[in-house]
């Protein structure tokens, strides 16, 4: 009896810490681990460099789901930022558990084959983002499945290593930073269609790697550094970067970054 008071005074404390906005937000920055596409680009290289960390931390996890739940449940920059600390306690927890098992993936299976199905499995998520019908026909997590099946191997001696902590803690880290500075903003100052279709064509240039054609790391990020600056919507941003500048700069500065009478800056 006890027991049970305990068990559901505990819940009840963790259901009020994670209210409804904060629930949703680690839903969908863990999906990423829950469905087996994260530890399958972990094991397959799709994170082997600084470049590509971020990248996917800022289109699989941090992308424009998890923007557009920060936007509607934040009533301010406050609340947004809570929210984004509070859900990074699971996300980097996941993240840890699943560095942990990684080793024992590229055991057991064969790591080009799964290449394939971590590669298709980003360009089903890609179409999602697109807004490709197609896509909606197909399972990310049966993606996965498939490929992890078609690519076991008879396993030696199971090994244990600490190789893949970092890539997962950076980039899950890397993550919480993009959500973290990303609710200073608001929904009328991101176009979030913009982070929407960069993201789509940045997954689609890594599962393109992951099928051995070569391409330039930084290429994902450019790109991705792009979709975002369009996706601002500078009438609203630059007032505030104004008023943020005016105290510690020079007036020549601050005309900079401020439209004149025919919209145009300086």
């Amino acid at each position: 009896m006890v027991l049970d008071d305990l068990t559901d005074g505990a819940s009840r404390h963790l259901y009020d810490f994670y209210d409804e906005g904060t629930r949703k937000l680690v839903f969908i920055l863990c999906l990423p681990i829950i469905d087996g596409v994260f530890p399958a680009l972990l094991v397959t290289g799709a994170v082997a460099t600084f470049s590509d960390m971020v990248a996917v931390a800022l289109t699989v996890f941090a992308g424009a789901g998890a923007l557009a739940i920060i936007y509607s449940y934040a009533e301010n920059i406050r609340e947004a930022k809570r929210m984004v600390l509070k859900a990074s306690i699971p996300l980097l927890l996941g993240a840890l558990a699943v560095a942990l098992i990684a080793p024992v993936y590229s055991e057991l299976f064969h790591v080009e084959r799964l290449k394939y199905a971590a590669g298709l499995a980003l360009l089903v998520i890609a179409g999602h983002l697109a807004g490709i019908d197609l896509a909606e026909k197909f399972s990310t997590p049966a993606i996965i499945l498939t490929g992890m099946v078609l690519s076991v191997r008879n396993p030696g001696v199971l090994t244990f290593n600490l190789g893949y902590v970092a890539p997962a803690l950076i980039t899950t880290v890397t993550a919480i930073a993009g959500l973290y500075a990303a609710s200073y903003l608001t929904n009328m100052e991101m176009n979030l269609s913009y982070v929407r279709r960069g993201a789509a064509v940045v997954l689609a240039l890594i599962a393109i790697s992951l099928f051995g054609y070569d391409l330039p790391s930084e290429l994902s990020l450019a790109v991705f550094a792009v979709a975002l600056v369009a996706a601002l919507e500078t009438r609203s941003v630059l007032p505030r970067l104004r008023s943020f500048l005016s105290p510690s700069v020079s007036p020549q500065v601050s005309r900079l970054v401020s439209p004149g009478k025919d919209g145009k800056l300086g």
